[in-house]
């Protein structure tokens, strides 16, 4: 069997395909999955996920919005973190409200052709 920290590539290419079709529901359950497998990855498992979330929101909104949402909200990463951690409800929820704080903010953002 594979020492579990190789196993990360693999999950997290999983978890960027989820949160590029907005599946936040299943990113937390494959999150929670994969740390009851291999409990030691836990942090290395879920460090990458507001990263990600970051990259998602910024494709989809613009960077400005994106930036100007995390600038608001410094402990939005730590936050995404517990929730994750809290279970699959709370992570999707959350999520959630975070992408429609950043689409509110990139209503207001000014675009540059």
């Amino acid at each position: 069997m594979p020492a579990p920290h190789s196993l990360l590539p693999p999950l997290l290419a999983k978890i960027d395909a989820l949160i590029g079709a907005e599946k936040y529901q299943e990113v937390a359950e494959t999150y929670a999955a994969f740390v009851k497998e291999h409990p030691t990855t836990s942090y290395l498992a879920s460090e990458p996920i507001p990263f990600k979330l970051n990259v998602a929101f910024s494709k989809k909104y613009g960077s400005s919005a994106t930036t100007t949402f995390t600038l608001r909200n410094t402990t939005w990463a730590s936050d995404v973190k517990g929730a994750l951690k809290a279970g699959a409800s709370d992570f999707s929820t959350l999520v959630a409200k975070y992408e429609a704080e950043v689409a509110d903010i990139a209503k207001t953002v000014k675009k540059v052709a």
